[in-house]
């Protein structure tokens, strides 16, 4: 199916993970409505405007009005519905996507362009809950709550752990053995870095006390360095690798140099320092690999990215939350 979007901007934003789901986005020009879409795709408050001033084509059967998002404003939906009911002309469905496996539909069940997207979904092997608009605003709002508070008791579990000796990765897999808690537990996409911040800066402190630590990577998303203490890296060469194709950020740090190669940017580093894995090949990289480009393979990794055992056959020093072996004595 193809909908409509305002800006090449949507496209970039969305046009991946909607196009895993066969939903296909294609930029309207600004005079008028193409032929050959099932809709549009709404996802801020200013695409309200152009539904209610340009889908006005009587005949063509009702458009669909898919509102996505996780930053829309919250019943705004619920209301577009409520404005379009009365024309016949609109389907109004909110929707949300969650690991790219689920998704949730909120607008009427029994809805023409409701049936045709709960079929095409089922197409991608999405599973899909189909309920009221507001209960999909609802969700979207809570479930980061939710996710931070179970990282926070993790985070704190792990420092249990740390304490009597035994493995964090372990005590959650028992625990995910229970289906209310289930095997996830690390939040890679969370709003409030905070916790994992403090962690990382205590550990770096900690290895640059213990070890002649001149240069050092960190590999993951700049908006969680951005918003980390400089001052425990004040005349460190500091290398930054945030993944394939990741743009250049605004903010640059002065002095820090960014690295479109994993290769380059660990090339003889001291110390490795992992933020977040989402969207980067660590996990799946030969741990024999990553330690040869190194001069010193000590790595501080708030990701869990890789088995302990193999970790500390490979490393000098390994440490992750909640695995506080092999550090550094």
């Amino acid at each position: 199916m193809k909908l409509w979007v305002i800006s090449e901007e949507v496209v970039a934003r969305f046009g991946n993970e909607l196009g895993a789901c066969g939903i296909e986005l294609v930029v309207c020009s600004a005079d008028a409505i193409q032929e050959g879409a099932n809709g549009f795709l709404l996802t801020k408050e200013s695409d309200g405007k152009l539904l209610q001033q340009r889908m006005q084509q009587p005949g063509t059967g009702p458009w669909l009005a898919l509102v996505y998002g996780s930053d829309v404003p919250y019943d705004w939906a619920n209301t577009l519905h409520a404005q379009c009911e009365h024309t016949g002309e609109h389907e109004v469905i909110r929707m949300a996507l969650f690991t790219r496996e689920r998704a949730l539909l909120g607008g009427e069940p029994n809805g023409r362009w409701m049936r045709f997207l709960c079929k095409q979904l089922a197409r991608c092997s999405l599973v899909t809950m189909v309920c009221g608009m507001r209960e999909v605003d609802e969700a979207v709002r809570q479930f980061p709550r939710y996710l931070a508070w179970k990282e926070q008791f993790y985070i704190e579990l792990g420092a249990s752990c740390d304490e009597k000796g035994i493995s964090l990765l372990q005590v959650s897999r028992a625990l995910g053995m229970d289906k209310r808690i289930g095997q996830g537990w690390l939040y890679p996409s969370r709003q409030d870095s905070s916790l994992i911040i403090r962690w990382l800066e205590k550990e770096c402190r900690l290895v640059l006390q213990k070890a002649n630590i001149q240069r050092i990577v960190l590999w993951g998303d700049d908006s969680l360095w951005g918003h980390m203490p400089s001052d425990w890296l004040a005349e460190k060469d500091v290398a930054v690798y945030m993944g394939e194709d990741k743009p250049i950020p605004n903010k640059r740090m002065t002095g820090w140099t960014r690295y479109d190669s994993w290769q380059d940017a660990v090339k003889d580093a001291d110390l490795l320092v992992i933020g977040n894995a989402a969207g980067t090949t660590i996990a799946e990289l030969p741990l024999s690999e990553l330690v040869n480009g190194m001069r010193q393979s000590y790595v501080i990794d708030a990701a869990a990215c890789f088995p302990l055992q193999e970790a500390q056959s490979y490393f000098q020093a390994y440490r992750a939350i909640g695995e506080n072996t092999n550090v550094w004595e």
